[in-house]
This record gives structure tokens, sequence and C-alpha cells, in this order.
């Protein structure tokens, strides 16, 4: 059990103040780490995290009212009887200080994920194969950051004997910096694709990031890797055992008899079938990978075959829904080219009885080559997809229009708002009954909020 005295040797700092916590309490324990103020229950520790929009000291006496037992902060506060603040030179250094430190303390597995998409199903379908034998933990969310791996570490139980960790880059050196305080035994890359190319440049870039955790990996861990074309030119840089997984004649894990329809992807590996409670081709990559692990860690094929049956997809990826009469495919968590192009996949062999609706968005952090990828975007939605319709939305949605256009897609049925909000009264207008519409766009845009708008229109009947 971590105590007030491992805090202060850890990260340094000193408690404020100097005789607010006397040595003889130093053996206290310490209660949960909360960097959210409206989070805090009575026993917790408040964060006090530095943010661009806002300053968590701002809330430390917010903390100490929801019942927080301390606060670790870059300012100094009133500070009730019976509590403490211990005070650091930087709240976010301080924060990865302490993860490290909890993690030496871990004695089970550690598993990092990453890659340019797919991290956050594959995370999620490794921790649901290997929670089916041992109890463990994953990240929440999408805390893959220099923030969130940190949170995500110290809500590590000390009965735990694994965890899997999703870590997430937007430039170099941050997949090393973050594989630094969370000392992974298996590293996990899905792929690599054109996300980020913004912060990073090219392709080769991303490639060489991700490659990171290959280098933190220890001589007795293992490498489970996507057969990507970077990947292959990036092994060398593993001092542990790969496994390779994908379709490809020279990988160790491949898979046979796949077919995918109705939400379910089956497919078998060696003798072993398995059904996969997803929508889309697209996710037996990231299937594939957790069988990789599970075996890595001796798990028998039969039983990830049963845990993987029972996997509860994640909100806002791939989830479909019903709408008006229609389907709405519901894939509005983030978008790059590569994710996009699977989601067009997806809504092209969909079953439906009317037609193929792309509402888009941005893809965001694409730097340089925005303009050129978003009319790729628009020329997909018509060759690769098929799409009666296309309502584009955001700063290249008439890039992504221009793209259809050129494809082949009538001007009336290429449509370019600028706002999210803008497609709205379209939606309203041309969404029928037997309809399948696939909402997609990054993050930033929030298209989340255009599928919860039309689960609200009324029923329109057709004639």
């Amino acid at each position: 059990m971590a105590t007030l005295g491992d805090l202060q040797l850890a990260t340094g700092g000193a408690f404020k103040p100097a005789e607010g916590v006397a040595w003889a309490s130093a053996a206290t324990p310490l209660g949960r780490v909360v960097s959210d103020s409206r989070w805090i229950e009575p026993g917790d520790v408040f964060w006090a995290l530095a943010g661009t929009r806002f300053d968590g000291a701002d809330f430390i006496d917010e903390a100490f009212r929801r019942g927080a037992t301390g606060v670790v902060s870059a300012r100094t506060a009133e500070i009730p009887p019976d509590r403490w603040l211990l005070s650091v030179a930087d709240t976010r250094t301080a924060l990865q200080q302490w993860a490290a430190w909890w993690r030496l303390q871990f004695a089970g597995t550690m598993i990092a994920v990453t890659g340019s998409v797919g991290k956050t199903t594959t995370r999620q379908m490794i921790h649901t194969v290997l929670g089916a034998r041992w109890k463990g933990t994953a990240s929440p969310k999408n805390y893959n950051n220099q923030v969130g791996v940190p949170l995500s570490i110290l809500q590590i139980e000390p009965s735990d004997q694994y965890a899997v960790l999703e870590l997430g880059a937007s430039r170099a050196g941050e997949i090393a910096a973050l594989s630094r305080i969370c000392r992974p035994t298996i590293g996990v890359i899905t792929n690599i694709a054109d996300a980020h190319l913004g912060g990073f440049g090219s392709p080769r870039a991303i490639a060489e990031a991700k490659a990171e955790l290959l280098g933190a990996l220890p001589l007795d861990g293992h490498a489970v890797l996507g057969d990507d074309p970077w990947l292959r030119r990036m092994a060398r840089k593993s001092r542990a055992p790969i496994t390779w997984v994908g379709r490809g004649a020279d990988c160790d894990v491949t898979a046979g008899d796949i077919q995918c329809g109705r939400g379910e992807l089956r497919f078998r590996v060696e003798a072993v079938e398995f059904r996969v409670p997803v929508w889309g081709r697209h996710h037996l990559a990231d299937a594939l990978l957790a069988v990789a692990v599970g075996q890595a860690l001796g798990m028998r094929l039969n039983e990830i075959s049963a845990a993987l049956e029972r996997f509860d997809p994640l909100p806002m990826r791939c989830e479909v829904v019903e709408a008006r009469g229609a389907t709405i495919i519901n894939d509005t968590y983030n978008a790059s080219p590569a994710a996009m192009k699977a989601a067009l996949e997806l809504l092209r062999d969909f079953d439906a009885p009317g037609r193929r609706i792309v509402v888009s968005g941005d893809m965001a952090e694409l730097g340089d080559e925005a303009i050129r990828l978003h009319r790729q975007l628009g020329n997909q939605i018509v060759s690769l997809c098929g799409a009666d319709l296309l309502i584009a939305c955001g700063e290249f949605a008439r890039d992504v229009a221009a793209g259809a256009r050129a494809a082949g897609m009538t001007p009336t049925r290429a449509i370019p708002c600028r706002t999210p909000e803008e497609t709205l009264p379209f939606l309203g207008q041309v969404i029928l009954p037997g309809d399948v519409v696939l909402v997609k766009g990054s993050r930033v845009m929030g298209m989340e909020r255009l599928v919860e708008a039309m689960q609200r229109y009324p029923q329109r009947r057709t004639a």
C-alpha cells in the first residue's frame, strides 16, 4: 500500500505548511488519485494539474469540500484541519514520477498497445481475452497521453495480474517517454497509417515514432506486430522476439474462412472457430492481435475464442443504431484516412434495402496533405463505397465534395456544409426508412451530435 512518505520521496515534494504532516504520519495510506475535482470522493487525493484551458489549483477548495484528504499542487492554498497539501514544482512531471514509482511495485504483465488505427479496440479485446483467466486492468477511455498513461497506471491494483495500456503520440519521442514510465513487457503495434501527419510529417516518421515501443521492450519481453510494411522495416529495433499477425503467408497468427455480417465477424485460427460481435471486417486485425497476446501468455485458442464471443464493442466505433427507420453507423469517435476507408468498406458491404449515405467530418492533423487526402476521401466515397449521397462538413467539406463529384457523383448529391449543425436540415429531409447512414469524423468535429439529433427525429413514412 502506497503511503504519504512514498509520495513525497517519489516526487521530491514538500508538505505545506511544513508542520502540516508530521513524519510520524508518513506511513498513512494514500487514497485514489483523481485529477478532476468533480469526481472526488471522500478519501481521494486531488492532483491539481494545469491544462491549456484550466488550472486544477483553482479547484482545490472544491476538492477539499468533496472530501479529498490531500492535494498535490504547484500552488499553495488554505488547508483544512487534518488534511495535507504536497507542493511540487510541476504537477505533470510529479504525476509521471509517481506513476513510475507505482509501476515498479507492479509484478504482473504490462502490455502496451500503440499504432495508427485500431489501438483502442485492440486494447479492449486484449483485456477481454486476458480477463477470462486473470484479474487485470486496462486504460479507461482514451487515456493514452502524457497525463492519461500515468493516471491509468495509478489505477492498477496490487492484486492485478496484468495491465493493458494504450500509448498515443503526436510527435517523436512521446512513445519512448511513456514507455520509460510504464516499462512494458509485451508491446503491441497495430499498423502504420496516415494519422497525425501534421505532427510527424511523413509515414516514415510515424513508423519511427511507433517503433519507439519496440526499443523499450526487454530481452525477455515480447512484441506482437500487425503485418505492416513499415513495421517490417522497424522490426530490427526489437530485442525481444516478435509474433507477426495478419493475412500474409509468413505471419505467425493468421485467419481463414473469414465472414462478416449482421454484427458478427467469423473466422478460424488453425482449427478453432471465432465469432466476435463487431461490425466490420477491419476488426479482424484487432482480434488477431488479441489472439496472439493470449497465446503468448499461455492461453489456449478455444479459451481465447470463448472470451472474444463476449467482447463488448466500444461506443462510437462502428456502433449500429436505428433512427427514423434508417440504420446509422455511428463511427464518430475519430477519423483518419485509413479508418475512413475501413468504415466505407463496412458501408459498402452493409445489407440494407435503401440508399447508402455518408455524413463526413474533417480528418484532423493531416498537415500539408489535408486537401489531397480529403479529396481522396471524396473519391473513395464513390469509387470504393458506391454511396448514393454525401453530406460533408468542416473546413475541408468542399474538398471532399469535389473529390466525390470528380468521381462521378452529381453535384446535387455531394453537399458541403461548414459545420455539423448545418447538415441537420439536409439530414432531416433526406433520410428515409431502409437507408443506411455512415457518420464519421475526427474527435474535434463532435459528429456524435448528429447521431443524437437523428435519433430524436420523428418517424418518416415513405409513399
